[in-house]
């Protein structure tokens, strides 16, 4: 009699804890169909306040042992690649969760530069990296948002050159660290062009 007993308690405690899957924090109200975890404040007085921790670099999960897709936390560690804020694990890397994206989609233009076609040459380098650096390192825009602007470092980008006047450039190339190695092969004229696209990796 007493196993039939707990046998019945044990199937009641199980069908509890599964019609307790969805949850509700600050009312005693039914959570939203669609959320596991609903929070509410009567008052509209408070806030949800992530863990705080400090991270490392975009692509390191630490101070998690590993990625965790999804995860939201409050960085407070600002280092050359992470600003204070709230980031998000992709699985990969943490993003930073802002409205004033750097980049549309992840990819931009390389700023216009100036290449030296006067003479030809072969094995010529160009820092694509630096010459962004040069342009845009420290923002002198007086709007506040200006100051959130973060510049990539240099392996946190991909370089494509997607195309280029054969007349005027050949053997064209760029290593991990955006320089780009190239030959002059004639003089550039108005109609000349290439075209340098900076992606985040």
């Amino acid at each position: 009699m007493k196993k039939l007993f707990l046998l019945a308690g044990i199937l009641a405690l199980m069908c509890i804890t599964t019609l307790k899957a969805q949850v509700t924090i600050g009312k005693n109200q039914a959570p939203n169909p669609d959320a596991v975890l609903e929070l509410v404040t009567p008052n509209n007085n408070k806030g949800f306040l992530p863990p705080k921790i400090a991270l490392v670099a975009p692509s390191d999960p630490a101070p998690l042992s590993a990625p965790v897709e999804g995860m939201v936390v409050y960085n407070t560690n600002p280092t050359d690649s992470l600003r204070v804020g709230l980031y998000c694990n992709t699985g990969a890397k943490w993003i930073r969760l802002t409205t004033l994206p750097p980049t549309l989609d992840g990819w931009f233009y390389m700023p216009s530069i100036v290449f030296d076609t006067s003479t030809t040459g072969e094995g010529l380098t160009k820092d694509l990296y630096q010459e962004y650096a040069n342009q845009f390192g420290s923002p002198k825009a007086t709007n506040p948002e200006a100051a959130e602007f973060i510049l990539p470092k240099a392996t946190d980008l991909n370089y494509y050159i997607l195309d280029y006047d054969p007349a005027v450039f050949a053997n064209v190339s760029v290593d991990e660290n955006g320089v780009m190695t190239y030959d002059i092969v004639g003089s550039a004229t108005e109609e000349s062009y290439i075209n340098i696209v900076f992606a985040i990796k």
